[in-house]
Parts: structure tokens; C-alpha cells; sequence
């Protein structure tokens, strides 16, 4: 048989355990990650505040209907262009999108176990980096056409049931599990005082 731990260091050890066990009973269940808009832009979790989707969502429903039209996704999308576009050249160059990269979306580059767990962000599409996907030309240098068509293909990849706009609840659905929990219902004009 093996050693056994002397009873005091037995008794502090499963002290340690029920104390961390308690103490991940009183974390909330919210999950932690990043969202990633379409478009790229980082939403980051804020202490007793709205999930990160809540929030872009909110901020993209305009007329707060509980669901985005076309209009809204691409004024989200032109609205993040611009601030990607640090020189205001009206074009997104290699030098912004290593900014974006580095500074502005550092989660996209934390590498995960393979399969996705503990990934510090979640995002509606599967696509490794949003900003860079827009490069159609591949040339390092993204003018506003091309993201804006990279824009539109993204909203007509989101809008599955092909009805022109993205409804929340669907939306809500393409999210992974853990990340659903804490999301509001969507909130349209009609549920407001």
C-alpha cells in the first residue's frame, strides 16, 4: 500500500478543496470569453454588466427591434473600418491589420487545446480572423469596397432563413453552449415602457 498524508496535512488539503469548490459555486456562470462582432470588433465582458453579444447586438439594432437589417450590419461594419483605418486613408493596410491583430483583437491569436476549449472568444462564424478575411485581393491592403463585400457575404451567411434581417434569438442559437447562458431575450420597441 502506499503512504498515506499525515491526518494535518490530509485535514488542510480537503479544507483547500471545499474551499475552492464553494468559491466555484459563487462565480457566476457567465462566460468570461470575448465576443467577436462579424465585423472583427472586439466585445469584452464587463463585471455585472451584459454579455459582450448583448451588447454588440444593441448597439447594431438601431431601431431596437429585436432583430439587424442589412443597413445596420454594414453601418456596424463601415463604423469599425473606420476605426481600423488609423491614417484615414481609406484603405485598411498591413500596418493596421497587425495593429488590429496585436493590439485591438490580441484573443484571436491565444492558441486553444485544438478543439476550441478555453478559447478566449466566441464569434457567430468560423472565421479566424474577420479583418484579414476581407483582403478578397490578397494584397495586404483592404479598400472599403472589398469590406463591404465581405460584409455582405458574412450577413447573407448569417441570414440563413434568407428573410433580410438577423433575428436575435437566431442568432443567439449559432452561439456556442457555454456562451449562451446570461443573454438577454431579445428586446424590441414594443417592450419598452
Amino acid at each position: 500500500m502506499g503512504k498515506q498524508a499525515p491526518p494535518l496535512l490530509a485535514g488542510a488539503l480537503a479544507i483547500a478543496l471545499a474551499a475552492g469548490v464553494a468559491d466555484a459555486r459563487a462565480q457566476p456562470r457567465r462566460s468570461a470569453a470575448v465576443f467577436i462582432s462579424p465585423s472583427g470588433e472586439p466585445f469584452r465582458p464587463t463585471p455585472g454588466g451584459p454579455a459582450p453579444f448583448d451588447v454588440w447586438f444593441s448597439r447594431v439594432d438601431a431601431r431596437h427591434e429585436g432583430r439587424i437589417d442589412r443597413a445596420e450590419f454594414r453601418a456596424d461594419a463601415i463604423a469599425f473600418f473606420r476605426r481600423l483605418d488609423a491614417n484615414g486613408d481609406g484603405v485598411i493596410d498591413g500596418f493596421e491589420i497587425s495593429a488590429y491583430e496585436m493590439t485591438i483583437a490580441p484573443e484571436l491569436n491565444e492558441q486553444t487545446d485544438g478543439g476550441g476549449a478555453g478559447r478566449a472568444y466566441y464569434a457567430l462564424l468560423n472565421e479566424p480572423e474577420p479583418v484579414s478575411g476581407a483582403d478578397l485581393a490578397l494584397d495586404l491592403r483592404i479598400s472599403l469596397a472589398e469590406w463591404l463585400a465581405a460584409t455582405d457575404r458574412r450577413f447573407d451567411l448569417l441570414d440563413v432563413r434568407k428573410s433580410g434581417f438577423l433575428d436575435h434569438d437566431a442568432l443567439v442559437g449559432r452561439l456556442p453552449k457555454a456562451t449562451r447562458a446570461g443573454l438577454a431575450p431579445a428586446k424590441t420597441g414594443k417592450d419598452r415602457p
